[in-house]
């Protein structure tokens, strides 16, 4: 009587992917029956759901004639500057996930996002009644067509100290 040694291996589509790209992880096993069920988690230092638009951090799969079956997420583009992050993916036979099978496979999340910038430049730090003021806003990291809103105000300012604009508005980034 020969006991076959059950195998399992965990194998992402990439091991570096960009946020905003789906990944998907393909597990292959050797002698696990077919139907048979098992349990996935995705963990790591910094890692929550936030880090996904779609896929959950648990889940579970069932295993294929073939001995097979995969899952996919894809990573959210969440506009904040966070630094690469590591993503362990692990496996499981029991829904309780303690009894890990296989290897844990890392997969490195790029953070491609740029949290925005903005500033604003008046034309004068101060100016006599009668002048023009203008007022430029410039911004790193925010999309075109994007509509940003202003309100202008402080001690005594009110709508008469204006003979043209207004006291709130928007405009649209170029």
């Amino acid at each position: 009587y020969k006991i076959e040694e059950l195998t399992y291996n965990i194998s992402p589509s990439a091991t570096s992917i960009n946020e905003g790209e789906i990944l998907t992880t393909s597990i292959s096993t050797t002698n696990v029956a077919a139907n048979t069920t098992l349990y996935y988690s995705l963990s790591g230092t910094g890692i929550s759901s936030n880090d996904f638009f779609s896929g959950s951090l648990t889940g579970s799969g069932t295993v294929d004639s073939n001995g097979d079956f995969s899952f996919s997420h894809t990573l959210a583009n969440d506009l904040t500057t966070e630094g690469n992050e590591i993503l362990n993916i692990k496996l499981f036979s029991d829904s309780a996930l303690s009894t890990q099978a296989g290897t844990t496979s890392v997969v490195t999340i790029t953070d491609t996002s740029k949290t925005p910038t903005y500033s604003i430049s008046p034309s004068a730090g101060s100016i006599n009644e009668g002048q023009t003021l203008t007022t430029s806003i410039s911004t790193t990291n925010v999309a075109a067509n994007t509509t940003l809103y202003y309100s202008l105000s402080g001690t005594g300012i009110t709508s008469s100290d204006f003979s043209s604009g207004a006291l709130t508005g928007s405009g649209t980034v170029d």
